[in-house]
């Protein structure tokens, strides 16, 4: 039997959409200001780095999780992946198998999809049961997946999910590849990509009838979901997934837009988003605000009630260190380029002669500026992490700039036990 969803507080989520959000005219300028400062100083509280990095440990793993809400996974290791950067951005002396803990052993953290593939902190599992059933329903009609699964896709997925129900815990390297397939070496998914039992395993991983049970370097193994994370929990209402989704974004946001509330971790539409605010308002759980963003005109979006309290007593840490791609701080480019005048491009994926700044590029921050970007990758046979370029963002002091980003490179190559080689290269953005 499913069990009840177990709540500390009631939860009262917004009436049926029945009326758009109201626009904006000559009647609200009344509306208060959050300036771009505050906003920023809201969302570095938010993304746990307006304070001092605090020793790493598994309780402060687990923390971090909870504070942030998910972290993001990514495989791309040229310096290291994108989830322990994350943890060293933020903690002192971590190690990996902290992370591992939450995940594999003490189940306190879960791996699905928010707005990219994450770890997500364990109570907010329910959440997703709207997640699950909306990707069952996308993916069986997919044309990409249909055409992975094959013809007797129904039979492929039933195929993989009683194997696992009969063996226990598999990856995708433990089934055999279908007559006629040749396998081929994929280091990060197996060896062999994409078959129809590779694509099972991610239809039932999707869909919440498998879960992430523990992971073999970078590749998932995957078991019953009732086996790693225990029975189901009962769907929520939509309406109370709503005000969930909601609430928690713009408790790590501080102010936000609809948008930036629905693409948080993209459980919930624009338009549930939008409905929500107006609620929101109109019961004075939030206020509406315009919000400063860099040169555009003020937008209008909506703060925590105590916002301008909230954003008065954050004192901003001096420390530099460097940031993820990934750091949700960094992954809304858009929100990155409007409050820190940060233009910041993943080139990762860029053709090696197209490339501004380099394949894997790291932000500087330091008393919640963004000054710099270092262009580095880690050597591990050689014990080395090497800093190609440092490239200064120009309405900073260039010689202080580049004298932070290789404070934050130390202490990245502390972090990652790496001795640090610096090129004497510098440039301005």
């Amino acid at each position: 039997m499913p069990r009840r969803v177990a709540r500390t507080t009631a939860v009262t989520s917004p009436p049926k959409m029945t009326t758009r959000s109201p626009s904006v005219n000559a009647a609200t300028k009344a509306f208060p200001l959050v300036s771009a400062a505050e906003s920023r100083a809201l969302l570095l509280e938010g993304c746990c780095l307006a304070r001092t990095p605090t020793k790493a440990s598994r309780a402060a793993v687990l923390r971090i999780i909870r504070e942030l809400g998910f972290v993001q996974l990514d495989s791309i290791s040229s310096v290291e992946r994108a989830h322990h950067l994350i943890m060293h951005a933020r903690l002192d002396g971590y190690a990996q198998a902290m992370l591992a803990h939450h995940t594999e052993t003490t189940r306190h953290a879960f791996e699905h999809w928010t707005h990219d593939a994450s770890v997500i902190r364990r109570d907010w599992l329910v959440w997703w049961t709207h997640r699950f059933e909306r990707s069952r329903v996308r993916l069986a009609t997919h044309a990409w997946m249909r055409s992975r699964l094959g013809a007797n896709w129904q039979a492929t997925i039933a195929h993989v999910h009683d194997q696992i129900k009969e063996r226990g815990a598999l990856a995708t390297r433990d089934f055999t590849p279908p007559k006629g397939v040749k396998p081929k070496k994929d280091p990060g998914e197996g060896w062999w990509n994409w078959s129809p039992h590779k694509a099972a395993l991610e239809f039932l991983w999707r869909s919440g009838d498998l879960a992430v049970h523990s992971r073999r370097g970078f590749e998932k193994v995957y078991d019953l979901s009732e086996r790693v994370h225990g029975p189901r929990d009962t769907m929520p209402s939509r309406g109370d997934t709503v005000e969930w989704a909601c609430t928690e974004a713009l408790a790590r946001l501080g102010a936000a837009t609809a948008r930036e509330l629905c693409h948080f971790m993209d459980a919930i539409t624009l338009a549930e988003a939008n409905h929500w605010c107006a609620w929101a308002v109109k019961e004075e759980r939030v206020a509406r605000v315009y919000l400063q963003r860099g040169a555009r005109s003020d937008i209008v979006g909506v703060a925590r009630l105590e916002w301008k309290r909230a954003a008065q007593k954050i004192e901003l840490h001096s420390e530099p260190r460097l940031l993820s791609p990934f750091d949700p701080l960094v992954r809304d480019r858009a929100r990155l380029s409007a409050l820190f005048g940060f233009d910041y491009r993943f080139e990762a994926f860029v053709p090696a002669a197209k490339r501004v700044h380099g394949y894997y590029t790291m932000p500087v921050l330091v008393d919640g500026a963004l000054v710099a970007r270092v262009d580095l990758a880690s050597d591990r046979a050689a014990g080395v992490l090497r800093v190609a370029r440092v490239w200064c963002e120009p309405q900073f002091p260039q010689a202080q700039s580049k004298s932070h980003a290789a404070t934050a490179c130390a202490r990245l190559a502390m972090q990652l036990q790496l001795k640090l080689e610096m090129a004497t290269r510098s440039r301005g953005s």
